[in-house]
């Protein structure tokens, strides 16, 4: 830890170590030590009208050499003769300390000095200012003066003091000075530090103005003035390391928010889409299939007609065996039709064959399907309770508890700020107080006024620290905030897929019982192919008995129940198949229905995936925020303590100019010179007596005579 010191005195003090200082020569030829004042005599605009030093110098050797360039100078001590040649100055005397005054030929002080008055608005000439009335106004600004060839202005501070009447002068106003009640008097005093200039402005309302001397001190500054900051830099220190593991907190974040983003990116959404394209594939699958049992149905259909049609004309048959004879040459004509019709109906009943074994109904795709919906809802229920542990973890008190951890309470941490706030508070007040006190006294106060703004600049950022803890409560309780309204949907989104789940285990049923079906309706086809091939032999044998038919009249009648019956069971047989594939068509419309409610189901699914992956993107736009918010707090703030000590030791030289040796103003050969003092004055504004005579009398007039007097006649 650093202690910044520097050494500052009042202007008191500097009067009495001018009149209290000895001084050493070590040789005659050598330079002898002394002190110096410059008396500067200002006109009343602040221009140079004269300067005489005052030489202090230590002469209890008997000789003093010193040097200056002067008008003329005089022994304000002895009756010794001074020895003034080519701007040295040598002096024997008998005397231990000698003061010699010496009239300068160069009017040139480190500062320039203008003064400036107005009354009701309008500059007035400084010659014509004295017993004025009105709203007056004084301008005086003090810069460098750059034609001055040292460092006075950037090492010396001055003290500006004017004093007015308050029986002539009311509403008097002058921002930034000291205001002190003198008597009848107000004194304004005004501070100017090394290196630092001056706009001073004063206002009042006067009456007959008169005005004392403008009185200017200048002096380096030498006061012991001592800044412990061990303190201040412990917290600061302590803030930098929260602020170190706040930023590694916000890294550990965002590498998280990455993670859930990349899963349900590469994984969740995946699943999602490979599900929706399952989906579209049974969905249209399911069409073909429909499309197919439609034509299958139909087929059906025709072939139940046709075989009710059928046994009606083995009916017609049977009825009309009393007139075959009369129709046999009838019937044997159309015996190749019959034949031929016969061999279409088993080609038909073999293409139903057929495409009954090509309907695959695989119980291995339904498990399939079963499974990978329970997949996804499992992924969905995985997810739920990732969000929910992510929940946990980002909030205030998570982030207090790793703070904790890592050796940080930031209650104590706020409450200690808050405390310390308070008490630098408490402090300033009391400095305040004890400033009001010694400035009624007229005591120099800027030493306490100074510490006064230094412990509200550590007050300030310490305000500013608890500022800090607040808005980081702030934003992490947005952030959980937000977690949990992804965590509310996501939990919607379990509720409804567990439904869907639900439905999938419903759909799986459904098909397996229509493969269970389809089972029995091929079983049925494939007995009814075989025993067609059965009824188309016979019908063949029919057409060939057809011819013979004259020649058994007993076997026709045989023939004809044969073929009553076999009609019979053609008809039962197509009515069953009617049926069969009636149920079919019914079973594949709910399979196409279910697999289109299921790709809708997936769709929106798809949606919400994607609404939960904008959702994951947005909190982790935030975290990566967060993350570059607090690297660069981390970097900012690194090296906070050099800049707060840089800070202390630069507010400290501004307000003692620095550490610069005491030159002479004088000349550059006085290389002994302890100090040099400045005492800068103007002339007094004062009305001249036969004016201020003039003014008394005409006071005293009343108005008629004031107004005979007007026109000569009093």
């Amino acid at each position: 830890m650093k202690k910044h010191i520097v050494k500052i005195t009042s202007f008191s003090l500097a009067v009495m170590m001018i009149l209290s200082s000895f001084i050493t020569v070590s040789a005659a030829e050598k330079c002898s030590k002394k002190e110096e004042v410059a008396y500067v005599n200002l006109n009343l605009n602040g221009s140079v009208k004269e300067v005489n030093v005052v030489n202090i110098i230590d002469t209890s050797d008997g000789r003093a050499l010193d040097y200056g360039n002067y008008e003329s100078v005089r022994n304000m001590t002895t009756t010794d003769n001074i020895d003034y040649s080519d701007g040295a100055v040598s002096i024997s005397t008998n005397a231990d300390k000698l003061y010699y005054e010496g009239k300068l030929k160069n009017n040139i002080i480190p500062w320039n000095i203008s003064i400036k008055y107005y009354i009701d608005g309008k500059e007035i000439s400084r010659d014509k200012i004295a017993g004025k009335s009105g709203a007056l106004k004084i301008k005086i600004k003090i810069d460098k003066n750059k034609g001055c060839k040292n460092d006075f202005f950037e090492s010396y501070a001055l003290q500006l003091t004017m004093s007015l009447d308050t029986d002539n002068c009311k509403n008097i106003k002058a921002d930034g000075a000291t205001a002190a009640n003198v008597g009848s008097a107000k004194q304004l005093t005004y501070t100017i530090l090394p290196n630092k200039g001056a706009d001073i402005e004063v206002t009042s309302d006067v009456s007959n103005f008169e005005m004392g001397e403008i009185s200017i001190n200048g002096i380096k500054l030498n006061l012991n003035i001592e800044v412990d900051d061990k303190e201040i830099m412990e917290q600061v220190e302590e803030l930098t390391d929260a602020i170190k593991k706040l930023d590694g907190g916000a890294g550990d974040l965002n590498s998280g928010t990455n993670a859930l983003k990349n899963s349900v990116k590469n994984d969740l959404q995946s699943g999602v889409a490979t599900l929706n394209n399952g989906a579209a594939k049974m969905h249209k699958k399911g069409s073909d299939l429909k499309k197919g049992a439609k034509e299958l149905n139909g087929g059906a259909k025709n072939l139940k007609s046709g075989a009710k049609t059928l046994d009606n004309g083995v009916k017609s048959l049977k009825d009309g065996v009393g007139q075959l004879k009369k129709g046999l040459n009838a019937l044997n004509s159309k015996s190749s039709g019959l034949t031929s019709g016969s061999a279409q109906i088993k080609t038909a009943l073999g293409t139903i064959q057929k495409s009954l074994n090509n309907v695959s109904l695989s119980t291995e795709t339904l498990t399939q399907l079963t499974s990978a919906s329970s997949q996804i809802k499992s992924g969905i229920d995985s997810l739920v309770t990732s969000i929910q542990t992510l929940q946990k973890s980002v909030g205030w008190e998570s982030y207090k508890a790793i703070m904790l951890s890592n050796g940080l309470d930031l209650d104590t941490l706020k409450e200690g700020n808050s405390q310390a706030v308070k008490s630098i508070s408490e402090l300033i007040e009391t400095l305040n107080a004890q400033i009001a006190q010694l400035e009624a006294k007229g005591a120099d106060t800027s030493a306490l006024k100074s510490q006064a703004q230094q412990l509200q600049t550590v007050a300030n950022l310490l305000a500013a620290n608890n500022a800090n803890i607040d808005g980081t409560k702030s934003y992490l309780d947005t952030v959980n905030k937000n977690i949990g309204e992804l965590l509310k949907g996501a939990a919607e989104l379990q509720t409804g897929y567990t439904e869907f789940d639900k439905q999938i285990g419903t759909l799986s049923d459904t098909l397996t019982t229509l493969a269970f079906n389809m089972t029995l309706l091929k079983s049925g086809i494939d007995t009814l192919v075989k025993n067609y091939g059965a009824l188309d032999s016979g019908v063949k044998e029919y057409t060939q008995g057809v011819a013979q038919i004259t020649g058994g009249y007993s076997k026709l009648v045989s023939g004809t129940s044969e073929l009553a019956s076999g009609s019979k069971e053609l008809l039962g047989g197509t009515k069953t198949l009617n049926n069969g594939t009636a149920e079919l068509l019914d079973g594949i419309s709910q399979f196409y229905t279910a697999t289109g409610t299921l790709k809708d189901g997936t769709g929106k699914l798809d949606e919400g995936v994607q609404s939960l992956l904008a959702g994951v993107a947005v909190l982790n736009g935030g975290t990566s925020a967060l993350k570059s918010g607090t690297s660069e707090l981390r970097d900012k703030t690194g090296d906070m303590d050099t800049k707060i000590g840089d800070k202390i030791d630069s507010l400290i030289d501004s307000i003692s100019g620095g550490d610069s040796k005491t030159v002479s103003f004088v000349s550059d050969k006085n290389t002994n010179v302890s100090s040099v003092q400045f005492v800068i004055k103007t002339p007094a504004i004062e009305i001249p007596e036969t004016a201020a005579k003039e003014v008394e009398e005409e006071e005293q007039l009343n108005f008629w005579q004031k107004l005979l007097k007007l026109f000569g006649l009093y």
